[in-house]
């Protein structure tokens, strides 16, 4: 399982009971996935934290991707480091709008485009202050 792509120790745990093993041999199994380094959820998390930053999320999604994995709150919050600080996360909005922009030109309303604009934004889990410095005169 953890050959195709990192799991967090939960995804682990339950995909092996799902598989049918009982406590003790999941227990034994993810103890010695540590033991060998296979099993890190800190380094998980700052992968996928990365991958999705990349991706064009912001850090409110990303905490709520991490979380439903199943880590730890201070993992979560160690990972979030990759999204960088208020003017990283405004340069990043900026850029995931650009790609938008033609679809949001079609609106001729200022004030729609502009509300599409916020919308967008916030679904992709950007702050709300770093959504308004990021449409500006959309």
């Amino acid at each position: 399982m953890l050959a195709r792509r990192d799991h967090t120790s939960r995804e682990l745990a339950v995909k092996l009971r799902q598989k049918g093993y009982g406590r003790v041999a999941i227990d034994g199994a993810m103890a010695r996935c540590r033991e060998l380094g296979y099993l890190d959820d800190m380094k998980t998390a700052t992968a996928m934290a990365g991958h999705l930053v990349r991706s064009g999320y912001g850090p409110l999604r990303v905490r709520q991707t991490l979380s439903q994995k199943g880590l730890d709150d201070q993992v979560v919050e160690n990972a979030l480091g990759c999204c960088g600080d208020e003017d990283a996360q405004v340069r990043l909005a900026g850029r995931v709008l650009e790609k938008k922009k033609p679809r949001l030109a079609r609106e001729a309303d200022p004030w729609k485009r502009r509300q599409k604009a916020y919308r967008f934004l916030a679904g992709r889990g950007f702050a709300p202050i770093v959504i308004n410095r990021a449409i500006g005169d959309v």
